[in-house]
């Protein structure tokens, strides 16, 4: 009997010996690495800083190489250096030198050690990634200035480069401030009308991230004066803008730029608007009117520059 009262003893001695000694492996392990809740408000557990990163999307490719050094990138989104969508400029696509499309194998092929998406990826190519052991970061799709920063600062979080992150996001704030100061001249009575369009109707809902843009370049959001999905084009009649702004990326290599700056122009139902009278319709490349990144400090001077011309001629801006 007190033979198997010893070995009942030892057997439970040994048992959370082996016990204590696996959690306190686990508890070395995840004191290794760090985690970090995305903005989907998952839990992205990175067992060290990712040496091999991928971006599936323009604007994470645009923060991840103000955070990063380009050897630590492995694959950029298919928009990458895409004049039109992307600020990445081809030299500095080429010194990663690929584009990667969502594709499950093609990722990973590559043995990638983090991956970042946006809230618009397709959730199925998040899970297969995850079911791999593969991390994964998604990015928000912000709706104002304020969210865009936190999503710079989210993703500097994960690549284990929070000062990097830090000092962008305090390089933009100091430039947002010399753009104010000088778009603060303009007095409320005088700020232009604009009414944006993509190639089916006009864009820019109130809430969204260009209807923030266009209010922090002092410019009043035609778009916004209606809380329709679509705005048709009797509210656009109502409206009478002062400019029109129209599209310029040809993102299916079917749409026609000049072509429907035309059909705008000669359209009957706006000839006696003050956009098309006094010939106020410009062109503002996309990438500044869709961006997705640090750059919506160029985007939102872009925009004042375009319809106020002169007013920031001197401002430069600059990430230090």
């Amino acid at each position: 009997m007190r033979k198997i009262f010893a070995f009942i003893v030892i057997f439970i001695f040994i048992f959370l010996m082996v016990g204590c000694s696996n959690e306190k492996k686990q508890s070395e392990e995840k004191n290794n690495g760090y985690s970090v809740v995305d903005d989907s408000g998952r839990s992205v557990y990175m067992r060290e800083s990712p040496q091999r990163i991928i971006s599936l999307t323009y604007g994470t490719d645009e923060i991840l190489s103000a955070l990063v050094n380009s050897e630590r990138i492995i694959g950029y989104s298919r928009w990458a250096a895409d004049p039109e969508i992307s600020f990445l400029t081809e030299e500095e696509f080429q010194k990663v030198g690929q584009r990667i499309y969502p594709n499950i194998e093609q990722i990973m092929s590559l043995n990638p050690d983090l991956v970042l998406v946006s809230v618009a990826t397709d959730s199925g190519v998040v899970r297969s990634l995850e079911e791999v052991g593969i991390p994964v970061y998604v990015a928000s799709s912000p709706h104002n200035y304020n969210e865009m920063c936190e999503k710079v600062l989210g993703i500097a979080r994960v690549v284990n480069e929070e000062k990097q992150g830090i000092k962008i996001v305090n390089s933009m704030n100091e430039e947002i401030k010399k753009i104010e100061k000088l778009l603060s001249k303009i007095p409320d009575n005088e700020r232009k009308v604009v009414i944006a369009f993509n190639f089916t109707a006009a864009m820019g809902r109130k809430g969204e991230l260009f209807d923030n843009m266009l209010t922090m370049a002092h410019i009043v959001n035609g778009a916004a004066l209606r809380n329709n999905t679509i705005i048709s084009k009797e509210e656009v009649v109502n409206i009478n803008p002062d400019i029109f702004l129209l599209p310029t990326w040809n993102f299916d290599n079917k749409q026609n730029i000049n072509a429907y700056a035309e059909e705008i122009k000669n359209d009957p139902a706006y000839k006696n608007l003050k956009a098309v009278k006094n010939n106020q319709i410009k062109f503002v490349p996309d990438k500044y009117k869709y961006v997705a990144s640090q750059h919506i400090v160029e985007s939102i001077k872009k925009l004042a520059e375009a319809v106020y011309p002169g007013v920031l001629e001197e401002q430069k801006i600059e990430y230090k």
